[in-house]
């Protein structure tokens, strides 16, 4: 079992180990220790704060972190218990301090065995997961600036719990994974005894139709790499746009490939199928329409023969009317617009002969007499709806201008 800890690259100058106390956990702590090594050793507990035995739980792990001469870092995340979804929530926290505090040059090392594989993949397929979801947990990863790895995938638990009894390593017995509200606890307490009964090499089989969903999932990200290269247009706030005329051309299964490539090469959250499908459907709005697909993290805006990812930008609807007449100095303090009446002849290449300056904002409530000649300047310069109102317009002695772009 040693030899799986020589996934740990050479460079590797700090290994953190998330270490719970439970069984896994353990097992991996004492193979690192047990190990001649030119890296050191730091165990992470991160105290969720969900169960009442949570400080008994830390006491114990910095107690074997002592035992073994090891640095060792706790935090505490405090999460509510009544969350609906609080194991994904718990994983997104822990997986966000990982990256938040660790660099070049470190690993973090996980528990995660066979038995982990099994029971993510039929997770995902109960959720109806494709085949990114269906690969199950990589071995291997990039976290932020360091690396991630599971050594311990290829081994079921029965194995560790053998090992753990061989060696005399101590564990904590964490009450929480009796808790069949949980779905991975349901389907480890309730279902996996079932399937093994019936299918005793089911670990195996699961484990191959993870790596076969990972080379298929590896295949659609080369294809949709190269549609990418040629559907995406120019970049908006960060993000590369994509083309409708190169999404028109290809299939409806490699459009849909090409979006999640997208979205996932802009390290956003995957959009679900339904979300998916609704957008697919708007790519046959007219184009007068701006249609749009919204989710926590993002929307996304079609306008001007392209898709927009939009997040939030700061980008906020303002109101008023703001009068400058003569006035050298344009300054507007809540919006932070500060400049001089000189720049703004100069955008407008329009020479400076005393006309009376005023800067408004679009109002969707009033009927703008300028209204046409706004959107056609709107149009001119391509600024997409969803930013018009924060855009000011120019009026010189009464008389729309241009825009304050």
């Amino acid at each position: 079992m040693q030899s799986c800890l020589d996934l740990i690259p050479d460079h590797v100058k700090r290994v953190f180990v998330a270490f719970s106390g439970g069984l896994d956990s353990s097992v991996l702590l004492h193979l690192l220790v047990s190990k001649p090594r030119h890296f050191q050793i730091v165990a992470w507990h991160i105290n969720h704060g969900l169960l009442d035995v949570a400080h008994t739980m830390e006491a114990f792990c910095i107690e074997q972190a002592q035992r073994y001469g090891l640095e060792i870092r706790i935090d505490q995340l405090g999460l509510n218990s009544i969350d609906s979804n609080i194991e994904a929530e718990a994983r997104r926290q822990r997986y966000l301090l990982f990256r938040q505090h660790t660099q070049a040059g470190d690993c973090i090392v996980t528990a995660h065995h066979a038995n982990d594989q099994a029971e993510t993949f039929l997770l995902n397929a109960l959720r109806g997961s494709g085949s990114a979801g269906l690969r199950g947990i990589a071995r291997q990863r990039g976290l932020g600036d360091s690396l991630l790895l599971r050594p311990l995938l290829q081994f079921s638990r029965e194995q560790l719990e053998a090992y753990a009894t061989q060696q005399e390593v101590p564990w904590f017995n964490d009450p929480s994974n009796q808790a069949n509200r949980f779905d991975r606890n349901y389907l480890r307490n309730q279902v996996m005894p079932a399937i093994r009964a019936r299918w005793p090499h089911y670990q195996a089989a699961l484990s191959l139709a993870s790596e076969l969903q990972s080379e298929t999932q590896d295949l659609l990200d080369e294809i949709s790499a190269l549609d990418f290269k040629a559907a995406k247009s120019a970049t908006y706030r960060g993000f590369a746009t994509l083309d409708l005329s190169g999404l028109s051309q290809l299939s409806p299964g490699r459009r849909k490939n090409l979006v999640r490539y997208w979205i996932t090469d802009a390290g956003l959250p995957t959009i679900p199928q339904a979300r998916l499908k609704e957008l697919m459907n708007q790519l046959h709005a007219k184009p007068e329409a701006t249609p749009e697909v919204t989710m926590p993290d993002y929307a996304i805006r079609l306008y001007d023969g392209r898709l927009f990812l939009v997040v939030d930008d700061g980008v906020r609807n303002q109101a008023g009317v703001f009068d400058f007449g003569l006035k050298a100095d344009v300054e507007i303090e809540a919006l932070g617009l500060k400049l001089q009446r000189q720049d703004i002849f100069e955008k407008l290449k329009l020479v400076d002969q005393g006309q009376l300056l005023t800067l408004r904002f679009r109002d969707q409530g009033e009927r703008n007499s300028d209204r046409h000649r706004l959107k056609r300047l709107f149009q001119k310069h391509r600024v997409p709806p969803w930013e018009r109102s924060a855009v000011a317009q120019i009026y010189l002695d009464g008389k729309l201008e241009g825009l304050l772009l």
